[in-house]
């Protein structure tokens, strides 16, 4: 808890706003006794004032806690935005894929994009990136892509895809289940050869057939351009809302925070 100022405030996927230090607390204490965990960052890049840092990092470990037998095992990426007061956070943000965590628990969830729908050609209907998400136009987000830029993100594990047409199908698949993005700039970092974009607010979405529902979220985009100036395009999103209804996630969650309430009787 030492990594908070007194006031900060973390938001996370599933949250309706964020919370407080005691609640952090009570969080990660309820985590951590549930499974074997570890974190390991895999990369840091901060705004030139250094007031703000996007880490990735990998987690990784097995449900259960480490003096109890191994249970099933996990191992997903995240991505953070720090917003920091000195050395401390004074505002954290996580973007990452509860299903790649809740998985381990249900092997049953389906992978959103485990099959890519074909998608005929279009052009784009704006050239601002903000406008490209809330109308949900695939066509803007790929403009520019070519053959050497690779997209991963979540359902498409470490070899990610390449091709517009392909990227543009990964896309469609996402808006299929989001119905209405609301969502607003956050932190945008520019280090070197690496980007970051955040972009937060509400969506409207649902499971195949399932009742749709407004909830807080966020996407974050980051391009890299190696040195033979090809260029990687990363996306973090979470898809659990997209697979699970409300009561289904709540189940699954109860599984590592036992303290949360029971789904009522006939949602």
């Amino acid at each position: 808890m030492n990594l908070f100022t007194d006031t900060g405030t973390l938001m996370d996927s599933g949250l309706p706003a964020p919370i407080g230090r005691s609640a952090i607390e009570a969080q990660m204490g309820s985590l951590l006794g549930a499974v074997d965990y570890h974190f390991q960052p895999v990369s840091a890049v901060s705004s030139a004032d250094g007031r703000v840092v996007f880490v990735k990092a990998r987690n990784f470990g097995t449900v259960g806690p480490e003096s109890g037998p191994p249970g099933p095992a996990f191992d997903y990426i995240t991505t953070h935005r720090l917003v920091l007061d000195g050395a401390k956070v004074e505002q954290g943000r996580r973007f990452w894929d509860q299903t790649e965590l809740f998985r381990s628990l249900n092997p049953g969830l389906p992978n959103l994009f485990a099959s890519l729908p074909a998608v005929r050609p279009a052009e784009p209907r704006t050239r601002d990136r903000l406008t490209a998400w809330n109308t949900r136009d695939s066509a803007a987000l790929v403009e520019g892509v070519d053959d050497a830029v690779r997209l991963t993100g979540p359902g498409l594990g470490p070899q990610g895809l390449t091709g517009k047409r392909e990227m543009r199908a990964y896309l469609e698949r996402f808006f299929t289940r989001v119905h209405d993005l609301r969502l607003e700039p956050g932190n945008t970092v520019r280090r070197g050869p690496v980007t970051y974009r955040e972009w937060v607010g509400h969506a409207e979405l649902s499971k195949e057939g399932g009742a749709k529902r407004t909830i807080t979220y966020g996407i974050t985009e980051r391009f890299t351009r190696d040195a033979r100036g090809d260029v990687a395009w990363d996306l973090a999103f979470e898809t659990l809302d997209l697979v699970a209804d409300e009561c289904e996630i709540g189940n699954l969650r109860r599984l590592l925070f036992p303290q949360l309430p029971e789904c009522p009787s006939g949602a």
